[in-house]
Parts: C-alpha cells; sequence; structure tokens
C-alpha cells in the first residue's frame, strides 16, 4: 500500500475518531470541534508516514536478506 493511499485512508478515520471522542452531537464549541478534527488528521498524517516508513524498512531488510 503506497503511502498516498494511506493518507487517504488514516487521515479521514482518525479526524472522525477525534470528533466522535470529543462527543459526537453533544458539541460544546464549533472551536473545539475543529481542534479535535485538526489534531486527529494531523496523528492520520503521521501514523500514515510511521506504517509507511516502517513497510520501507522491512522491503529493504527482506532485500538484503535474499541477496546473501
Amino acid at each position: 500500500m503506497g503511502f498516498q493511499l494511506r493518507l487517504i485512508l488514516w487521515i479521514p478515520t482518525v479526524a472522525y475518531a477525534g470528533f466522535l471522542l470529543l462527543g459526537g452531537k453533544n458539541l460544546a464549541s464549533l472551536g473545539q470541534v475543529i481542534f479535535a478534527v485538526f489534531l486527529g488528521a494531523l496523528l492520520g498524517f503521521l501514523l500514515a508516514a510511521m506504517f509507511t516508513m516502517r513497510q520501507i524498512r522491512r522491503q529493504k531488510r527482506f532485500a538484503r536478506l535474499h541477496q546473501c
């Protein structure tokens, strides 16, 4: 799975989870909702980057093992 596909999947999913953790329909203020969704989107981006780097590192390790 490529980095762009991971971004497409992780960012909205974690942003929505941040919205739900805030209370879903019982919204305290618009600022809190925007902040929670922004933090969720940022976390989704970081998770996508982390999993992509892990996959690349794993592929390089297996390529080195098969060369020996």
